[in-house]
């Protein structure tokens, strides 16, 4: 990755005449990726200690949950003394009892060039001080966002919450005064908004959506082991049993006899001071949120802003989720914001706030394996045809939404849009594609880093997921902007979009689930438009507008309306010879002012 950022010429030629000699170099360095960690900051609690184990400073969550009264002043000492964390759980009383926490002691010195705490806290980090970590974080806010991701009502929100903290429908509906019948009713309804199928599974998904975002699914058995003491096997039960496995699943899954497994659980519980799988489930998303701290690389965690990020989530038929978003007004005419191969569903701001001036309810959606949306089950990058899979999630999004139409403003994922249209083509209205990408066959022009990766992709397509890997391993927010302004040299509007502070925000904060390790998508897509074929010409859209950039850097734009227009002869071609690759964060006004056309 450093030689594409030092010289992407010398890389794209390599790519050019000898693409087999880049093979060794790239997977070498994409097997070392480590993927950078999202997390809810308001879920992370965190205080720096004196030598003597007192609090000298405290984020405002440790405060609000009082954490200085679990502080073990001779686990700071030794912490102070030790090269390694000292990780060790914690009873943490709650107003239905206790739930298990975890705190972790290190020294500063240690543990602020590795976690990204809280900023208050980065004054206090001299040598002598130790900073803990708690996972203090069955939050009423998180928990709240959680369940809303999915529209639950305030009613079960109330139901959800309360079972989180007591572990249990039982206990939960004593809290409040509900019918155990009530409480397994509105839990019922839960079940099909969120397509769990048990209540561990439900406690597990809402709990690791409250810390933030864990998309490895890492296996976390390692945590189990050092900080309980379970037994590998035992380990390798409690994640199953955490996932909504039941108990005769789980043996099936793990050669084992059910007895066997029910009799390692019971120590679990025991071990764990548990009482039900939903309380494992909590606990197994508080290990998850705890690894992702423990082993965040590069010395970054990444932290999502729920306020500017409105994430929802909708089940498919086959259990698995799309992830899509909802900026408003509700009263508005809809319009759907499709996402670049590279980018997610958090849409650029300037262009949300010019849709909403002119009267639209702005939504958004990750394609099957982008950002938060999970891939199709069983489909290989190659076998499938993505954008397909991709049509069908926004059909399954509109009949939820019960939107018999709605507009689109595509800033890339044009073969997105086409498959749309093949598909279900009385539910499209107006269509803006900006900047549509043609096959990389049509298109000669290499420029920048990621000019390097599109040829390398072009030689070698079997090779695009071990780069994938490779660019979504080191892609950090330092070294997005240096690939942003290398690849966007020669193109003077899109040289002052990648130095402008709002837009290169935005760009990040759309490409950082990708930096995440989500590549399924990337990787799918990519795939397609290397090996697949141009697609059949589409007559009749005169309601569609082509917006091209005239200094796009990545696609020679003679080229690219040449080709489009040979797909889409009846629609409206407009060359912006102010724009660039970045036409849709530059003039978000043109873009919506060509939707209204």
């Amino acid at each position: 990755m450093q030689a594409v950022l030092e010289d992407a010429d010398a890389v794209l030629a390599t790519a050019q005449s000898s693409p087999g000699a880049l093979t060794d170099l790239i997977e070498t360095d994409a097997a070392r990726a480590r993927f950078l960690p999202l997390l809810d900051a308001q879920s992370i609690a965190a205080a720096v200690l004196d030598a003597h184990g007192a609090v000298k400073m405290a984020s405002r969550v440790f405060s609000e949950e009082r954490g200085e009264r679990y502080i073990d002043a001779a686990l700071a000492d030794r912490a102070l003394r030790s090269a390694k964390p000292v990780v060790v759980p914690v009873a943490v009383e709650n107003d239905t009892g206790s739930e298990s926490a975890i705190f972790v002691y290190a020294s500063a010195v240690a543990a602020f060039p590795l976690w990204h705490l809280p900023p208050e806290l980065t004054a206090e980090a001299p040598a002598g001080k130790v900073v803990v970590l708690t996972t203090l974080a069955a939050r009423a806010g998180p928990i709240e966002r959680a369940c809303a991701a999915f529209g639950l009502t305030e009613a079960q929100i109330r139901v959800v919450s309360a079972v989180i903290r007591a572990g249990s429908i039982k206990a939960a509906a004593a809290k409040l005064n509900l019918s155990h019948v009530t409480a397994r009713e509105t839990l019922s309804e839960v079940y099909r908004r969120t397509g769990a199928r048990r209540l561990p599974e439900l406690v597990g998904l809402l709990s690791s959506l409250a810390f933030g975002l864990l998309p490895s699914r890492a296996d976390h058995s390692e945590l189990l082991v050092d900080v309980w003491g379970l037994t590998q096997k035992q380990a390798s039960i409690s994640l199953l049993i955490a996932s909504g496995a039941s108990r005769e699943e789980a043996a099936r899954t793990l050669g084992l006899s059910v007895s066997v497994v029910r009799k390692d659980l019971e120590q679990v519980f025991a071990t764990l001071r548990l009482t039900s799988a939903s309380e494992l489930a909590r606990t197994v998303s508080t290990m998850s949120m705890l690894g992702a701290l423990l082993g965040a690389t590069r010395g970054q965690l990444g932290f999502s802003d729920p306020r500017a990020e409105p994430l929802r989530l909708l089940p498919r038929a086959n259990g698995t989720r799309i992830a899509w978003s909802d900026y408003g007004p509700a009263g508005g005419r809809p319009v759907l914001i499709v996402h670049s191969s590279m980018t997610s569903r958090l849409a650029p701001s300037g262009l949300v706030a010019a849709l909403q001036a002119e009267g639209f309810r702005v939504l958004s959606i990750d394609r099957p394996g982008f950002g938060m949306s999970d891939p199709i089950p069983g489909l290989r990058a190659g076998e499938h045809d993505p954008f397909d899979a991709a049509a069908e999630d926004v059909v399954t999004l509109l009949d939820a939404l019960r939107l018999p139409t709605i507009d689109v403003v595509a800033r890339g994922g044009a073969q997105a849009v086409l498959a749309m249209a093949r598909r279900a083509p009385k539910r499209l209205g107006k269509v803006v594609l900006v900047n549509p990408d043609p096959p990389t066959s049509a298109d000669g022009r290499r420029h920048g880093p990621l000019g390097a990766f599109k040829e390398a992709y072009f030689r070698r397509p079997e090779l695009i997921a071990t780069f994938a890997r490779l660019l979504a391993g080191s892609l950090t927010r330092e070294r997005l902007d240096r690939i942003m302004r290398q690849s966007m040299r020669g193109s003077p509007p899109d040289e002052a979009a990648a130095a402008d502070p709002r837009i290169a925000e935005d760009y990040w904060r759309s490409v950082r689930m990708f930096a995440t390790g989500r590549i399924e998508g990337y990787v799918n897509e990519q795939v397609a438009i290397a090996r697949g074929g141009d697609p059949s010409r589409m007559g009749g859209l005169w309601h569609w507008s082509i917006l091209i950039g005239g200094h796009d850097t990545m696609h020679d734009p003679r080229h690219v309306e040449r080709y489009w227009r040979d797909v889409l002869p009846d629609s409206n071609f407009e060359l912006a010879l102010d724009a660039g690759r970045f036409l849709a964060m530059t003039h978000p006004e043109r873009v919506a002012q060509a939707l209204q056309r």
